[in-house]
């Protein structure tokens, strides 16, 4: 999987979009699969 200082990374920037209330939960998840695919890992 990701060295442990990229995932860190990944998960900090998955907690400030999944907890956020400017966002709606549309957009959130569209950004949460962007993310994912950025690093790999394709649905």
């Amino acid at each position: 999987m990701l060295p442990e200082k990229q995932s860190k990374a990944y998960t900090d920037f998955y907690n400030s979009t999944n907890h956020n209330e400017i966002l709606d939960s549309k957009t959130t998840l569209l950004i949460q699969l962007a993310a994912a695919m950025s690093v790999g890992c394709y649905p």
